[in-house]
C-alpha cells in the first residue's frame, strides 16, 4: 500500500465537503463532518487520535452542540478510545469498510449509457438514493446537492435505458484520487449490472482527468460489487452514536 491507513482516512474526510455544509474540518488526527440534517449518516465526526482529550473536543461535542443525530467514527489509533465513548453513553452501531483502489489502469468501459448527469437529472437522482439508502427527500438533497455543479472537482453521474435514469453516484477528486459517494440503484433496478458498469465508466473517465485512484465507503453487502472492480479493505471504521438516535431509526 503506497499511501498509509490514517492518510486514506483523513483523505476520505476531505471529499465530505460535498455535503458536510454546515461544519467541515479535517486535521491529522481528526475530521468533521456536520450538514445540520436531521438524519445521523450526514454528521459524521472521525477520531484517529488515542487521546480522550480529542475525542471529546473535536468529536463528541460538535455533534452534542449540533443538537441533531450524528455518528463518531473510530479509526486507526483512535480505536482506543472505545471504552471512553462506553463511558459517556455511547454504543456501537456496526462498521463499515473503507475500500482502496490503487490503480485505475486496465479498467475498460466507453459505456454509452453512462454519462454526467444534468440539472434537471438532479430530482430522479435524489428519488434513486431516497430508495435504496431509505433517505427521506430532504436528506436527499443535502446527500446530492444542487451545489454539486458548483464545483470542479466534484460531478454527478447515471447510467440510462432509454431516457430513464437507472443507477447514480458522485465523484469527489481528492488528493489524486476520485471519492466515491452516492452510489445507489433503485431496489427495483438492483442486481441487474447498472451499479457496477456505472462505477466502471466513472473511473474511466476520472483516469482521463488524472486520478491515480480512487476511494469509497461500503456496507458489508457493497463490498462484493467494489471487490469485484478490484478495491480492496484498507480499514473497518467503527460507528458509534447515542441509544436514543439509534432508537429513533428503528
Amino acid at each position: 500500500m503506497d499511501q498509509h491507513p490514517d492518510e486514506l482516512v483523513r483523505i476520505f474526510g476531505e471529499s465530505t465537503r460535498v455535503w458536510a455544509k454546515r461544519h467541515h474540518e479535517v486535521d491529522q488526527e481528526w475530521w468533521q463532518a456536520l450538514s445540520g440534517d436531521s438524519d445521523a449518516n450526514l454528521n459524521l465526526t472521525c477520531c484517529q487520535s488515542p487521546s480522550a482529550a480529542v475525542l471529546n473536543e473535536r468529536c463528541l461535542q460538535p455533534i452534542l452542540e449540533l443538537e441533531e443525530p450524528g455518528i463518531v467514527m473510530l479509526a486507526g489509533a483512535g480505536l482506543a478510545n472505545a471504552q471512553a465513548l462506553i463511558d459517556n453513553g455511547w454504543v456501537s452501531v456496526g462498521a463499515t469498510a473503507l475500500m482502496w483502489l490503487a490503480s485505475l489502469a486496465g479498467l475498460s468501459s466507453q459505456d454509452p449509457l453512462a454519462s454526467p448527469l444534468s440539472v434537471a437529472e438532479l430530482v430522479p437522482a435524489r428519488a434513486i438514493i431516497t430508495d435504496a439508502f431509505g433517505l427521506n427527500e430532504r436528506s436527499a438533497k443535502v446527500v446530492l446537492p444542487d451545489s454539486v455543479f458548483d464545483d470542479a472537482g466534484v460531478s454527478a453521474w447515471g447510467i440510462h435505458e432509454g431516457s430513464e435514469l437507472k443507477s447514480t453516484a458522485t465523484i469527489v477528486e481528492e488528493a489524486g484520487l476520485a471519492v466515491v459517494w452516492s452510489m445507489a440503484t433503485a431496489h427495483v433496478d438492483q442486481g441487474r449490472g447498472y451499479g457496477r458498469r456505472l462505477l466502471v465508466a466513472v473511473l474511466e473517465a476520472q483516469r482521463a482527468r488524472g486520478a491515480a485512484g480512487s476511494l469509497l465507503l461500503a456496507t458489508r453487502a457493497g463490498e462484493r460489487l467494489y471487490r469485484s472492480v478490484g478495491y480492496s479493505v484498507v480499514d473497518y471504521l467503527q460507528l458509534w452514536s447515542r441509544p436514543r438516535w439509534v432508537l429513533a431509526r428503528a
